[in-house]
């Protein structure tokens, strides 16, 4: 990405370099939008011999100690672990972060109860010498491509196959998006898109409320160059429904996700994200359970779960007993939906299990941007307002989520980027 202001401000609204990406893939929603508009003709059965396939395909040869899967306490990777099973192959399963994380609990109780290979790691409190470490090699590895809030991942996935190499490691990336559709949050992207899909703000005014926060002034000439960029981008039509699925699957799925998938293919040999596979998400466009197949949105919700249930039932039974990190187990949704409804508002409102964050920017990340900020070089600050950046860093409450801390991170990042190409 060649830093300015005008490509510095597009990155600020979707927090990717998405012109660089976009014309590195192939549409593929085009693809499935065609798919979309065709009838129904796909059963869970044929979407879970797709799965099974996949696994087979990248499994052939391979040792059960040389195969990984990222297990959470969430559907996404509990199909793949049942899919891993129902095939004999038993993984070596890893989480990350705070051992208190229900994620983490669950993926422990899961590995002790069928007799898998289970790690934890990057588990210590995190503090801003070791992530400015993991940082640096966050950059170095993905040339800058992988934004430095992927750096905790590095370091687990490093810390991971120091104790156990692998050949193979299984990733539910972009598993809930395409079956329960876009949720929107500042952790994909900025309010940008949500404002223009949702609330038909006008792009002048979205535009400038966005840059703002981003700490970024265009002048007039700067301002129409990039609203021409914004205007050329695909999620960005007069159909909402269309843009929701481009943006789910070219910005959430290929873009966002695969830094993460090209961090772990540094050290691992082949990463599978199972639901990114073309073939997969083929299936999933012709079968009843892709969110744009879901016409009463209001409630269909209530049936996000159910293609999940089903294929951990026909793939492995036992994994439908234990909980998952919202509370409830695969098989209470398969007694029925008011069975479903009644335990998600006792667990909403009534159950009292605090969950904690695997990894929580907290004390120590405030200590990492104020010293980072320090150091930025003069040539990102023509490009960032650097009196209100400082100003709102030292007035501002500041919270501990990494959407937030993307305007304060970016002119570091960017200034990090310049000085790992300047060395030798």
């Amino acid at each position: 990405m060649q830093i300015n202001k005008v490509n510095n401000a597009l990155f600020s609204l979707f927090h990717h370099d998405i012109l660089e990406a976009l014309n590195e893939n192939s549409h593929f929603s085009d693809k499935l939008w065609a798919s979309l508009q065709q009838p129904i003709s796909v059963s869970e059965r044929e979407i879970g011999d797709e799965i099974l396939s996949i696994i087979k395909e990248k499994t052939r040869n391979i040792d059960d100690h040389e195969i990984g899967l990222t297990l959470t306490g969430g559907f996404d990777s509990r199909v793949i672990l049942a899919a891993l099973l129902h095939l004999g192959i038993k993984p070596v399963c890893f989480t990350y972060g705070y051992e208190k994380n229900r994620d983490i609990e669950i993926a422990r109780t899961i590995c002790e109860k069928f007799g898998l290979t289970y790690y934890n790691v990057a588990n210590s409190a995190p503090t801003k010498e070791w992530y400015s470490k993991w940082v640096n090699e966050t950059v170095s590895l993905d040339n800058g491509n992988a934004h430095l809030h992927r750096a905790h991942r590095t370091a687990a996935i490093s810390e991971l196959t120091q104790k156990h190499p692998l050949k193979v490691l299984f990733t539910g990336h972009l598993g809930g998006e395409n079956i329960r559709g876009l949720s929107y949050n500042d952790y994909f992207a900025s309010s940008f898109f949500e404002d223009f899909n949702e609330l038909n703000l006008s792009l002048d005014k979205n535009i400038k409320k966005h840059l703002d926060c981003y700490f970024i002034k265009l002048n007039e000439s700067e301002f129409s160059e990039l609203k021409v960029k914004i205007q050329s981008l695909p999620w960005l039509t007069e159909n909402t429904d269309y843009n929701k699925l481009y943006f789910v699957n070219e910005l959430v799925g290929k873009i966002h996700h695969y830094q993460d998938i090209r961090l772990y293919s540094k050290f691992v040999d082949t990463v599978v994200p199972v639901f990114l596979q073309p073939t997969y998400l083929e299936k999933l466009s012709l079968s009843k359970h892709h969110f744009m197949r879901k016409l009463d949105k209001k409630v269909s919700f209530l049936e996000h779960p159910k293609l999940y249930c089903q294929l951990i039932g026909s793939f492995y039974p036992a994994l439908q007993e234990i909980e998952l990190s919202n509370g409830y187990a695969p098989k209470d949704f398969l007694k029925g939906k008011m069975n479903y409804v009644v335990k998600r508002i006792w667990n909403k409102y009534f159950k009292k299990n605090k969950n904690y964050s695997s990894f929580s920017y907290t004390d120590w990340y405030i200590d990492f941007v104020k010293e980072k900020s320090t150091v930025i070089s003069e040539e990102i600050w023509d490009i960032y307002d650097k009196e209100s950046y400082f100003h709102h860093l030292n007035s501002t409450a500041l919270r501990t989520n990494e959407g937030f801390w993307h305007k304060f991170s970016n002119p570091i990042f960017f200034d990090l980027i310049n000085k790992n190409k300047q060395l030798p």
